[in-house]
């Protein structure tokens, strides 16, 4: 039998295992599990782009912290980590997400099977909307093997799942990270072909791209969270 959660345990990040002190507006705010060092070690940077018409908005910088932080989630079947990565936008997400369905970008099932999670699932659970698994992988290709002009023929290993039906529904194709965007072009086209109403792309993380990216302003909910982190930097050296 598993046992409860001590309510007198120290809550600490996730990320540098140092103890995590509570704001002073614990009832405005949520507890993060990551502390603001790290979170901005990963470079929050709300990021829109275009991809095949359909907008795209990524939250970090791919760098060095987000690909180890990744790593220690896919690669080493961490998961506890995927909890962290949007864990300071969910309540936003919850809110202008509140009516679309999710459809992952999708995953060989064997290597979920072996990691015993799919991490974009995981990841993106903090939308908390239901998921659509509506498009899987015909064979285990690895985006990271191919080169550029292989990558934007990944739609000829990708099939619609049987019984899986996204018409007239608003759906938000979320995955990890994106490089090229062929996987998310892909998937677009495939969701548009089936009736989807409306569809929006969202990724954890991208690379960047000078020429085509176009840096959003800081929204609202990041202003927040700035101002209850200088309350926090406040109280502790109070």
């Amino acid at each position: 039998m598993q046992s409860a959660k001590s309510n007198t345990a120290t809550p600490f990040c996730k990320v540098c295992f140092k103890p995590l002190k509570g704001y002073d507006t614990n009832d405005l705010f949520e507890d993060f599990p990551i502390c603001s060092k790290c979170f901005q070690a990963m470079e929050p940077k709300t990021i829109t782009t275009k991809i095949v018409g359909i907008k795209a908005t990524s939250f970090f910088v791919y760098n060095g912290k987000v690909r180890d932080m990744l790593y220690q989630c896919k690669g080493c079947a961490d998961y506890e980590m995927a909890e962290v990565f949007l864990s300071r936008y969910k309540s936003w997400l919850r809110f202008k997400y509140r009516d679309w369905f999710l459809v992952p970008a999708p995953s060989f099932a064997e290597k979920n099977e072996k990691r015993g999670f799919n991490q974009v699932e995981e990841i993106f659970r903090a939308i908390d909307r239901p998921y659509l698994l509506a498009i899987k992988k015909t064979d285990n290709v690895k985006q990271a093997d191919l080169n550029y002009v292989q990558r934007q023929k990944i739609g000829e290993h990708l099939a619609w799942v049987d019984g899986i039906s996204v018409h007239g529904k608003k759906i938000l194709f979320v995955d990890d990270l994106m490089t090229t965007g062929a996987t998310a072009k892909a998937c677009v086209k495939l969701l548009l072909e089936h009736g989807a109403s409306k569809v929006e792309i969202l990724t954890m993380a991208r690379t960047t791209n000078p020429k085509e990216r176009k840096e959003s302003k800081i929204s609202f909910t990041q202003k927040l969270l700035q101002i209850v982190d200088k309350l926090k930097k406040r109280k502790e050296n109070s």
